[in-house]
């Protein structure tokens, strides 16, 4: 019975990574990861940590121990396992007699340790912001299993620590813009995308004798005498047609603002323009000539450190999707960080069904060209007499059915990035157009005697080889270099490991969300089945199987048997098919002891010959193991192995 509790846990680990702590944040995160930590690892202590360097000290942020929360626990980092984590900047594992190792320690002893294993989080420079462990009071063996799942609570760890940084730092930005705007002694003065106010500082009050209470909300032209409200409407519709980093305008003594008490005065200003939320905002300063260019720099440099903040958590939003504690995914989520903040070229190479487009997509969501357009091209989806078209644009009157003028994809991207799918499947000569945009930045579009300049960033990918289309002739030596300047693998699932329980489960959440349902965690048999498939589809295809399996799912226990058939360890469905309207046929004895001694064989091909534990054919049946041995006696089903030795 002991087992069985310990082999659910490891099966309830698998989910709880992916859908125990999605509803928690900060603390209360922490205090669920570490539980649970404890739980899958079966360990009588957990604890992750925030390094305070300034001390040398590791503070708790959750700390589970025995059957409870430890609260408010510092510890110093000398003499202790920790240090050797922290400095050696790896996972470190005590499997036994951590007291003989450190016997100065005195909360090893208190607590009565004997075992530990503990591993460095690292934020996005590289830098150590604290630490994962568990800790026992008997003797924790190396077992690869244990590893690997307690290096994946730790990139759940990682993960939210940076993110809780961030938004720390965020935060911090927005208090000093703040209360700058608070301090400064220029009026300013925010508006939103129909020129009514939605913030002002001090200044603004004092310059205009109003309270911030009644000019909020209120339209610009409330405080802005004569023709200055128009004037303002026209800046604001000139900043929006410039480029991104350029929209800002400076308004040289034309302004008349108008009090409270109708007195009036004439004033300089600066409008500029910023996007939040997706939509524009302007901010109008109010100032004197003499402290203009210094507010102007203050706050121009917390806005752009603000901004870049706000960018690093949507890189990490984004990189959340890929979900995967693989070598192969940490490696490609690597790549991924390295290239993006490159205007450099990348080709990505993968499977149908990997998950290239989602490659493609972090690239750029972490790029500098993240808040202009990622413009998406299935090269294979389009037909090639409507391929250069679609590229580069066309005049009206082009081509028969040209009625009218039309941007094309590269047009589109100018500024940011597009992303052509299946590039494998250019024909030649848009081949050689397509290198001209690469190398020069230029195209005609059909119909065209003007050359257009643009600036777009390529991701490609394929899922054919083309070095060795390039042998056949098929694709031009040329472009390929051009592409091939970052290549990024994506590997296919077959290669990923455990990462098909975890994608799984994470599609389980989303269906069964989406369709109302309450449904138990995925069984055994079921993990079973997806660890023994091949794939061929890759991510899609297990993403349709879970949610054909929860479609054909009555009750709550989802059943992948009619959703996944493999081959060599199928079982039968819980509901038997019947072709006929004839009753069902009375089976013999003898004939109930050969299916019985068949679904014995298929338990132990399933299972690799193990009976007994975890994995095992008797776990795998539901029956005890000394059960699963006499039927197979009484049965004479042997194992592989027996019967090898039985013929020789």
């Amino acid at each position: 019975m002991k087992k069985k509790t310990a082999s659910l846990s490891e099966e309830a680990a698998l989910r709880l990574i992916v859908e125990g702590t999605v509803s928690e944040t900060g603390t209360e995160f922490f205090r669920a990861l570490v539980r649970n930590l404890a739980a899958a690892v079966q360990t009588n202590g957990a604890w992750v940590t925030e390094y305070l360097p300034e001390t040398n000290r590791l503070r708790a942020l959750a700390f589970w121990l025995g059957d409870k929360h430890l609260d408010s626990y510092e510890h110093d980092v000398p003499g202790t396992p920790c240090e050797a984590v922290l400095t050696e900047r790896k996972l470190v594992h005590y499997p036994d007699r951590i007291v003989e190792i450190y016997p100065q320690e005195p909360d090893l002893r208190s607590f009565n340790i004997v075992s530990y294993l503990g591993v460095p989080l690292f934020d996005a420079r590289g830098e150590i912001m604290g630490h994962l462990a568990v800790m026992d009071t008997k003797p924790l063996p190396s077992d690869p299993r244990i590893i690997s799942l307690f290096e994946i609570f730790a990139a759940r760890a990682a993960a939210e620590l940076r993110r809780l940084r961030t938004e720390r730092e965020l935060r911090g930005r927005e208090e000093q813009v703040s209360a700058l705007l608070q301090s400064v002694m220029d009026g300013v003065v925010v508006l939103d995308a129909t020129l009514r106010i939605v913030r002002v500082n001090p200044a603004a009050e004092r310059l205009t004798g109003y309270s911030a209470e009644a000019l909020i909300g209120q339209d610009s032209k409330w405080f802005l005498a004569g023709e200055s409200a128009k004037l303002i409407a026209n800046c604001t519709n000139e900043l929006t047609g410039m480029p991104h980093d350029a929209r800002h305008l400076w308004i040289p003594s034309q302004l008349t603002v108008l009090r409270a008490d109708r007195t009036r005065f004439p004033a300089e200003a600066t409008l500029s323009c910023f996007e939040n939320q997706g939509g524009p905002f302007y901010t109008l300063i109010l100032r004197n000539v003499d402290d203009r260019l210094t507010a102007e720099r203050q706050i121009a440099l917390l806005a752009a450190e603000r901004e870049y903040l706000r960018g690093e958590r949507a890189q990490d939003s984004v990189l959340g999707e890929l979900i995967g504690a693989s070598r192969s995914m940490l490696e490609v989520r690597a790549a991924i960080k390295q290239v993006a903040v490159t205007d450099a070229t990348v080709l990505i190479h993968g499977e149908t069904g990997t998950g290239k487009e989602l490659v493609a997509e972090a690239i750029h969501a972490a790029s500098t060209r993240k808040t202009k357009p990622l413009v998406r091209v299935n090269c294979a989806a389009i037909p090639a007499s409507l391929m250069e078209s679609e590229f580069f644009g066309h005049e009206k009157g082009a081509f028969t059915g040209a009625v009218t003028k039309r941007e094309g994809r590269f047009s589109l991207a100018d500024d940011g990035t597009i992303f052509l799918d299946e590039v494998g499947e250019l024909p030649l000569d848009l081949q050689a157009k397509l290198l001209r945009v690469l190398q020069e930045g230029e195209f005609e579009p059909l119909g065209s005697t003007k050359t257009k300049k643009v600036d777009v960033r390529v991701v490609a990918a394929t899922n054919r080889d083309l070095a060795e289309m390039v042998k056949e002739g098929t694709f031009r030596e040329d472009l390929y270099y051009r592409l091939h300047v970052f290549p990024i693998m994506v590997p296919p699932l077959r290669e990923r490991g455990d990462d098909v329980v975890l994608l799984a489960n994470a599609f389980m959440q989303r269906f069964s969300e989406r369709m109302g349902r309450q449904l138990d965690p995925l069984h055994r048999e079921d993990l079973h089945r997806l660890a023994s498939y091949d794939w061929p589809g890759n991510i899609r295809e297990l993403q349709n199987v879970i949610e054909r399996a929860i479609i054909l799912t009555h009750g709550t226990r989802v059943n992948l048997t009619r959703a996944l058939p493999v081959a060599g360890v199928s079982f039968p469905d819980n509901e038997p098919e019947t072709e006929s309207t004839d009753k069902p046929r009375i089976l013999t004895i003898e004939e109930l002891e050969a299916l019985e001694r068949e679904n014995l064989r298929r338990a132990l091909d399933a299972c690799g010959g193990k009976i007994s534990g975890a994995s095992g054919a008797a776990q795998l049946l539901g029956v005890p193991a000394s059960t699963f041995s006499s039927r197979m006696k009484a049965l004479g089903v042997l194992r592989h192995g027996e019967q090898e030795k039985r013929s020789s």
